[in-house]
């Protein structure tokens, strides 16, 4: 099959470690069918940058980058306007080489108004993958809203990672018929348990005492203030741990200063950005991986922790709790935006930590049965419905 995946969640040459979880996917998906990605990449993040390129062999995958162009900060609901007009060539220059069997998208708007038009104007399915934030957050917006909705309801399929988002659609009004549900994927052969005591001797970190892992971007959603708040409780009690901060983003100054504020420098570091393939011995090197995020839909950071055997304290939000089955006394859940219950779980959780386990925890889809649901997916949106009773014979 030529599938084109069409998103700016992706990996690029500005932002090379953005969303990873689509290279996966990506990778995935081109052992078996002809693949190719166009990515947009913002005008303003090229500018900070001072670099911009056009396209790449990414995997053995064709990806295009188109230049994103668009007025920062206000009209929203326009930007799948800006983002047609920015891409077009684009795509059509690739049509003329290559044409697809089905454009998937993910992110809704304006990603998936762009590859629900692509696929209209080539007459082949269009599906739209939702992670989380496009129908949380961005969905409650009015006008923004809207604009996501007609998008839904114009693609030929909507993919969800999470049953509590396939719940949150239908609340919306999307029909049933259209959603599917399919879990992310983890790559087993990168993500498996190990020695603690090795992974941070690779890394540099100390051998010894209680370390508290988180991993994403560093902006208001992940909760990371809640998380300093928990830090400054823990460190009041009395309580002996570390955190290590990995990943980047807009607030990471804002929660530099906080933290010497708070006068959190001696527990709490920040490692910066790390490329996914670098990630596996931050789990196994880590007691506990924390996500007190504010909204989520499934993140692949939990499925990955859980993969390399370490246990995770989590908000109660979106899909999060659809992970911890059967394991629910290893990978308590807190209210969103509740520094003392973080504390107090956190504090429950590290005194329970026993030996470094063998093998994962929880249950994972690998990658390549994530990409077969897909395909299974986009098989029956090109098959022809079969003809009812007394129709189509003659």
């Amino acid at each position: 099959m030529r599938l084109l995946l069409y998103t700016n969640v992706f990996p690029n040459p500005v932002l090379p470690t953005k969303g990873t979880f689509n290279r996966q996917l990506a990778r995935a998906l081109a052992v078996e069918h002809d693949l190719r990605v166009i990515t947009p990449v913002s005008w303003v993040e090229e500018l900070k940058a001072g670099k911009s390129i056009r396209r790449d062999v990414v995997d053995g995958i064709a990806v295009r980058y188109p230049r994103f162009v668009y007025p920062p900060k206000v009209g929203r609901e326009h930007f799948g306007w800006w983002l047609w007009h920015s891409s077009r060539r684009t795509a059509e220059s690739l049509f003329k080489e290559w044409r697809p069997d089905a454009v998937v998208a993910y992110w809704s708007h304006p990603d998936g108004e762009v590859a629900v038009r692509l696929a209209r104007g080539l007459c082949v399915p269009g599906v739209v993958m939702v992670g989380g934030s496009d129908v949380n957050l961005l969905m409650k917006a009015g006008r923004r809203r809207a604009k996501i909705l007609a998008v839904l309801n114009a693609a030929d399929a909507v993919v969800t990672v999470s049953h509590d988002l396939r719940a949150t659609l239908l609340a919306a009004g999307i029909p049933a018929e259209k959603i599917c549900v399919i879990d992310r994927g983890v790559d087993a052969g990168t993500f498996f348990p190990g020695d603690r005591a090795e992974a941070r001797r690779r890394l540099g970190l100390p051998v010894d005492g209680r370390l508290i892992l988180w991993v994403g971007r560093m902006v208001e959603v992940k909760g990371l203030d809640v998380l300093l708040s928990a830090c400054s409780e823990l460190k009041t009690r009395g309580e002996s741990f570390r955190v290590q901060l990995v990943g980047d983003g807009g607030l990471r100054k804002a929660l530099e200063a906080r933290l010497i504020a708070l006068g959190l420098s001696d527990v709490v570091g920040f490692a910066g950005s790390k490329s996914h393939d670098a990630l596996p011995d931050w789990y196994r090197a880590a007691d506990l991986t924390v996500l007190p995020s504010l909204m989520e839909g499934i993140p692949n950071v939990l499925r990955e922790s859980l993969a390399c055997g370490t246990p995770f304290v989590a908000s109660r939000v979106g899909g999060i709790p659809e992970l911890v089955g059967g394991i629910e006394d290893r990978c308590p859940l807190v209210p969103p935006g509740d520094p003392v219950a973080l504390a107090d779980a956190l504090a429950m959780a590290l005194r329970s930590v026993d030996v470094r386990p063998t093998s994962a925890l929880g249950s994972s889809l690998s990658w390549a049965e994530s990409a077969s649901s897909l395909i299974r997916l986009v098989d029956s949106l090109r098959s022809p419905a079969p003809a009812k009773s007394g129709e189509g014979a003659s």
